[in-house]
């Protein structure tokens, strides 16, 4: 009969015969780990155990019931591109361990549903605690990069969701889902590899094969498994020791194109499901050159890959990396209560608003005027992340400019051209009786203004450029599609025009000059002025 052979679920095992009618396994402990479901780990290239996923669909297979998640404030754009990636393929339940401030900025970014369950449990002090009392000699700390009291959370969360589900799948906060995640997961445990070039294979014995930001677990006991071996059998936090899962429990493990992330050496899939980078610097404080260069890397490649094929991923990217500390030095009659209602209610809804003419709750309230220089470079100063400030451009000077510049502040302008804004500020400052120059009179007819225009310094300060706009971080004239481009590059907010604010009756230069209003000798003297030019270079 030569070789007879048993054919079981497309797997062959030989067998050999006892007697005439009789044949049995030559390896019986093979076939009934194999009938029992456990995985004989295998190795791959000698280096860590692979058993990829199978394409073809079998009879049963664990169906996603929950994700879950880690965050705390200094991630939390991370976890809000996360979770808004996440609903774009998937609408089961997540859990998510944070600090308070995190979920304030997720509810804030309206990516918070019934479908969305916190346990504030990540509050730096209590972090602090953790890492004093267990971490603070552990052999598992290999650098000052990694929080380890908030990579313990990683198994309390697994099983804050494996309370209330058969499965979890865990992702760090600076996952990027791009695809449908759904597997035919069959282990009880799969596990991401990180799929090193082979000039890096060397990183899997002292870091780990497998990334512990990227596990689908369908066994309540994982997570107590993996945090004891995490506390005393792990020579690289949470992740070394997971070199030997694989020798404890069946395991399955995710394809190159899960996961991708700076490990990878440059090489990367054609299709992708997940990228893995932080979008922000929030952990780069203590990241070295290198690491910030390899995240950077994967970074740039992510982002082309979300602009290409993701574009709705990619406009929220761009919201999630916009500025932090944002103020707007406000050109006069340059469309700047239209900007300031615009941004406060789309893509700075969650900033600490500073308005010098608007009513705040802040400790530097102040209603009815500007700040003054002292008060700025207080602000400048001690205002946190996600503020908002904006003053008129004739109360800026270039060191406050600068000030505002060396604590990470984001400036910017918009201009007009200056017979236009002439044309404006008089119709304005008539309708609403408002002084132009402080203790004297305003200009009775738009001649007059345009004559003030250029022999009055105090009326001149009101249209020519400022000596500190090369130090702002952005300038453009102000017309619907240069804000609509600036929305788009700095905040990732489509722009949708709005009916105009703080309008008057004016009816612009050309209707007042070809009327005869205005004099062709007093609109010579303003375009032929030395500062008329600034400004035209300035919005060309």
């Amino acid at each position: 009969m030569g070789n007879p052979r048993l054919k079981f679920n497309h797997k062959e095992f030989g067998l050999r015969q006892t007697d005439d009618d009789t044949y049995e396994l030559r390896n019986a402990e093979i076939f009934q780990k194999y009938f029992d479901s456990e995985y004989v780990p295998q190795k791959h290239g000698h280096f860590f155990h692979e058993n990829p996923i199978s394409q073809i669909e079998p009879e049963q297979y664990h169906k996603i019931e929950s994700f879950c998640f880690v965050t705390t404030e200094n991630i939390q754009r991370e976890a809000a591109m996360l979770l808004k990636s996440l609903r774009k393929f998937h609408d089961q339940p997540v859990y998510i361990i944070c600090d308070k401030l995190s979920k304030r900025f997720l509810t804030n970014q309206g990516l918070v549903d019934d479908n969305v369950i916190f346990k504030i449990s990540a509050e730096k002090d209590e972090l602090v605690g953790i890492n004093k009392d267990i971490f603070h000699s552990h052999k598992c700390i290999a650098n000052n990069v990694h929080n380890p009291a908030a990579i313990l959370k990683k198994m309390d969360v697994m099983d804050f969701a494996l309370k209330h589900h058969n499965n979890t799948f865990f992702l760090d906060s600076d996952i990027i889902v791009l695809d449908d995640l759904q597997e035919y997961f069959q282990a009880k445990v799969v596990l991401s590899p990180h799929h090193y070039p082979k000039q890096s294979i060397l990183n899997g014995y002292e870091n780990g094969f497998y990334n512990a930001g990227y596990i689908f677990c369908a066994s309540k006991g994982f997570p107590k498994m993996w945090k004891q071996m995490y506390l005393t059998d792990s020579t690289f936090f949470e992740q070394e020791c997971m070199n030997r899962i694989p020798d404890v429990c069946k395991v399955q493990t995710f394809s190159k194109e899960h996961n991708v992330g700076f490990w990878r050496g440059g090489i990367i899939p054609k299709h992708i499901k997940t990228l893995h980078f932080h979008i922000t610097n929030g952990v780069d404080k203590n990241r070295d050159a290198n690491l910030r260069r390899l995240n950077s890397n994967i970074r740039d490649t992510g982002v082309e890959y979300m602009k290409t094929n993701h574009i709705d991923l990619y406009n929220y990217y761009l919201q999630m990396t916009c500025p932090k500390k944002v103020a707007f030095v406000h050109f006069a009659k340059t469309g700047g209560v239209y900007v300031n209602k615009y941004l406060k209610t789309t893509c700075l809804k969650p900033y600490l608003k500073y308005f010098s003419w608007h009513l705040n709750l802040n400790p530097y309230k102040v209603s009815g005027r500007d700040w003054t220089i002292d008060e700025m470079h207080k602000i400048s100063v001690e205002a946190g992340d996600y503020s908002f400030l904006t003053q008129h451009h004739i109360n800026w000077d270039i060191d406050t400019v600068k000030k505002f510049k060396e604590n990470g502040w984001f400036t910017f302008m918009f201009l007009r051209k200056p017979e236009e804004l002439l044309c404006s500020l008089f119709n304005w400052s008539s309708e609403q009786n408002v002084e132009l120059r402080p203790g004297l009179p305003n200009p009775t007819s738009i001649e007059e203004a345009f004559e003030l225009a250029v022999k009055c310094k105090g009326f001149e300060r009101l249209w020519r450029i400022p000596d500190y706009i090369d130090q702002l971080d952005y300038v453009a004239e102000f017309n619907d599609a240069n804000f609509s481009k600036f929305l788009l590059k700095y905040f990732g907010e489509i722009y949708e025009p709005r009916p105009k604010s703080n309008t008057s009756l004016n009816k612009g230069f050309n209707y007042y000059y070809q009327n005869g209003d205005i004099s062709e000798e007093s609109v010579n003297k303003l375009i032929n002025h030395p500062e008329y030019k600034k400004v035209l270079t300035r919005l060309s």
